[in-house]
């Protein structure tokens, strides 16, 4: 049993370094274990399974130092799984508190420059490899309620339904854009105003972008020197949500890019195409709205009527 466990464990840390590289967090330190130096843990050691840090793009001057554990297991999602996602919370959390004062912390981040402040940030991937388990488990925790008692900046959650919608979108983008540049869009949020540390995109997704219905990706084609605004929801399709995406292209985009193209994970071109027409129509300028194409981002049959 004891075997089993470590193997199904093994399996789900390396899923997690996979994504990880995938999202440009592939020089994450691994398997940190260190002292506990806080008695109200009534631990001896805390573990990391990895750690990350880099500076935000979205927010000038600030370190993301990102703690990561990973939870995963060959049985479904508990039906009620408030008990069990406090045990993992909590265990993330303690590990935390002391990691953020310990000389390993200390030797990884005292290398980096330029920077003003620092956040202590959890990402508890929580993840089941049972097919026949229900995936979206984050709208069954919102009523947690959890101590004041831990010291941490914020903690996100991984499950099934978020990280399969980070990885579908990506492997769609690399392989419907071959030859590309592909690239994580970074906004403008009125806090990355230093024209000599802004940065517009890049390789490495955001800690933000993590818990987000929508990703947003810059696509440079190197073969017809094009570039793209591709934004990702993980919603299904819906005319007020394509609205309401339209409006945040146009926003973002502010005129550079050739194409915009909008994916929603279950868009089929025969039943939905007429009220793409009628979204555009909303907006007067059609140099624009021409730019713009719907599609869906998981792939079959039906993608071929694009």
């Amino acid at each position: 049993m004891g075997e089993k466990s470590k193997l199904i464990g093994e399996y789900g840390e390396k899923s997690v370094e996979n994504f990880l590289n995938l999202i440009g967090w592939g020089k994450a330190h691994q398997n940190i274990e260190f002292a506990c130096n806080k008695e109200k843990h009534q631990k001896r050691t805390h573990g990391l399974d990895f750690f990350f840090t880099y500076k935000s793009p979205l927010v000038d001057l600030v370190l993301k130092k990102i703690n990561i554990s990973v939870k995963f297991s060959d049985k479904p999602y508990p039906n009620s799984p408030s008990t069990t996602f406090k045990k993992h919370f909590e265990d993330l959390a303690t590990a935390i508190e002391c990691f953020k004062t310990s000389q390993q912390s200390k030797e990884i981040v005292s290398g980096i420059r330029n920077y003003t402040k620092s956040e202590d940030i959890g990402l508890l991937f929580w993840l089941t490899n049972d097919e026949t388990s229900y995936d979206d488990l984050i709208p069954k925790l919102a009523n947690v309620r959890f101590s004041d008692d831990y010291n941490y900046d914020s903690i996100y959650i991984v499950d099934n339904k978020r990280i399969d919608f980070i990885y579908s979108s990506l492997k769609y983008a690399i392989s419907k854009f071959k030859d590309s540049d592909i690239t994580f869009f970074y906004p403008d949020t009125g806090k990355n105003i230093i024209p000599t540390t802004k940065k517009n995109f890049g390789k490495i997704l955001p800690i933000e972008y993590i818990n987000s219905s929508i990703l947003p990706l810059r696509i440079e084609e190197k073969t017809t020197n094009t570039t793209t605004l591709a934004l990702y929801t993980i919603e299904p399709f819906d005319i007020k949500d394509l609205k309401r995406l339209i409006s945040l292209s146009k926003e973002l985009s502010k005129s550079w890019p050739s194409k915009i193209v909008i994916l929603f994970p279950d868009y089929n071109e025969v039943r939905n195409s007429s009220e793409v027409r009628i979204a555009k129509s909303v907006f007067e300028e059609e140099t624009f709205t021409d730019q713009i194409s719907v599609e869906s981002y998981n792939d079959n049959f039906k993608s071929l009527q694009i």
